[in-house]
């Protein structure tokens, strides 16, 4: 029986608030904020935006922590069966609820054929994108569990390190060169964040000495700063490159998850939770994490149909007071509602199944 890792609860609580973090409060736009100059709330929302943006990278961590050791636990075929359990059968319910409630525009005509292009393309819930990246992983999960049962450290670094490699070497070559290098698609089982699932068990699973912690969590200090200063700097400071144009003029190569200062920033984080473990010995702490972590994938479900149709109600309580105000309380008010609602359908016996 694997022991309970009190940490990976932790990882849960603080990955689903910075999820909702993200979608609340880090986009200028939809806060009313100019991207057309630098001022002080658009800073805010970048260095917010980048420094919440471990949520899903933790997430993705977590889940491979947790499964890529399934064999030492059960067959494939049970893995298989509390994966779409879990996962798979939540997300469609979820995402056919968004179609209807989210998604419709004036003169959308609902029908089958438009859902069925709207959710393999990833347009119904916008949050709902790590699905399709998760449901990958997990499809790879036989294979690459045989990697982590048979295969020695220094392969596990090595396929970490190629995964490193394609995501963030490629893309900076194509930049440089203003190119799509067919290397980027040449190398079987690569995805973007591929990565983070097999050191999310690495990290987990092998120990790390106190001197290489400590060199990890200086390279992420760097690598943050790094993170911050290059998205000002080809923000709002050079001509732009075509190949770094975002929506509202913000670039997000240099922070986006995919790429190496962000994976130095998630390990270091990762590890840092880890090192918590003895000090969440409480009996009372660990009941709480536990409680408050049962919620948190019904959180990720749920706050996208909160910030839709209930935020800007919210808002109104606030709107003569500092915009200061509003980022501080956003993202508390939709992350606590969406918790109390999946506490609740959990409650109820023949919904509980849709938020696990």
């Amino acid at each position: 029986m694997q022991k309970t890792k009190y940490f990976m609860y932790l990882n849960a609580i603080i990955s689903s608030f910075a999820v909702v973090v993200a979608h609340t409060i880090t986009n200028p736009v939809q806060l009313g904020v100019s991207t057309t100059k630098l001022s002080f709330y658009l800073l805010l929302c970048i260095i917010l935006g980048i420094i919440f943006s471990y949520g899903v990278p933790l997430f993705f961590m977590q889940s491979g922590a947790n499964v890529l050791s399934y064999r030492e636990r059960y067959t494939t075929r049970i893995f298989f069966f509390k994966r779409i359990h879990k996962v798979i059968i939540p997300f469609i319910i979820w995402s056919v609820l968004g179609f209807f409630f989210l998604y419709g525009k004036e003169g959308f005509q609902l029908t089958i054929k438009n859902f069925g292009t709207a959710f393999l393309t990833g347009n119904i819930v916008g949050p709902y994108w790590f699905f399709y990246n998760i449901i990958g992983f997990y499809l790879c999960v036989p294979f690459i569990s045989l990697i982590i049962k048979y295969g020695s450290t220094n392969i596990i670094k090595y396929t970490i390190l190629i995964l490193i490699i394609v995501n963030t070497g490629i893309p900076i070559i194509n930049i440089l060169f203003n190119t799509q290098s067919s290397f980027g698609t040449s190398v079987p089982f690569v995805g973007p964040y591929a990565q983070y699932f097999i050191a999310g068990w690495y990290l987990n699973n092998v120990n790390v000495t106190r001197k290489n912690r400590l060199r990890t969590y200086l390279l992420a200090i760097v690598m943050l700063l790094f993170e911050i200063t290059a998205t000002i700097y080809f923000s709002f400071f050079v001509k732009r490159i075509p190949m770094l144009n975002y929506p509202d003029g913000i670039v997000k190569t240099f922070y986006d998850i995919a790429m190496f200062p962000s994976f130095c920033v998630m390990c270091a984080l990762f590890l840092f939770l880890k090192q918590l473990e003895p000090k969440l010995n409480s009996e009372v702490v660990q009941k709480f994490l536990k409680r408050v972590a049962e919620l948190t994938f019904g959180i990720y479900l749920i706050h996208p149909f909160i910030v839709v149709w209930l935020l800007n109600p919210f808002n109104q309580i606030f709107i003569h007071l500092p915009l200061l105000v509003k980022m501080f309380f956003d993202p508390l008010f939709v992350y606590c509602l969406s918790g109390l609602i999946a506490m609740i359908v959990r409650k109820i016996g023949f919904l509980h199944w849709i938020v696990p």
